[in-house]
């Protein structure tokens, strides 16, 4: 079973890159300033830690004719489609999207506020990230 999604897993990725568009994960690095006062935070002007990708923007609408049962069923993914203004669908293998905060996409900043990951078994075959500007 590992080589059926393993073999969907690559088939996204292919298709993903073919497609989408070149966008960047932004997280920012919440390592404080001073180790040896760590309660006082990190700098007053943060590092940002990036992740280049692609990805496919669908209007929330467009996932929703597909049926929430194709992505999986959950009130939060409900809640991800019914607040978002895109939805961006990416294929980011094993690299967890739950701590990227927003999405550089051609100059413009999106602010990530939901997050889900398709993922049977061991693979991860796509990231859904609902934005908003």
């Amino acid at each position: 079973m590992p080589d059926f999604y393993a073999s969907k897993a690559a088939t996204a990725l292919r298709l993903i890159n073919k497609r989408g568009s070149s966008i960047e994960l932004i997280k920012l690095d919440e390592t404080a300033a001073n180790s040896a006062r760590p309660w006082k935070g990190p700098p007053l002007t943060p590092t940002e830690g990036t992740l280049p990708l692609k990805g496919v923007f669908v209007p929330p609408n467009t996932v929703r004719q597909f049926g929430l049962s194709a992505l999986g069923l959950g009130t939060q993914l409900e809640d991800m489609i019914s607040m978002s203004e895109q939805v961006i669908i990416v294929a980011q293998g094993e690299v967890d999207i739950r701590e990227y905060t927003e999405v550089l996409d051609s100059g413009s900043r999106w602010g990530i506020f939901a997050s889900q990951v398709l993922k049977p078994g061991d693979v991860t075959l796509l990231g859904f990230l609902g934005v908003r500007r």
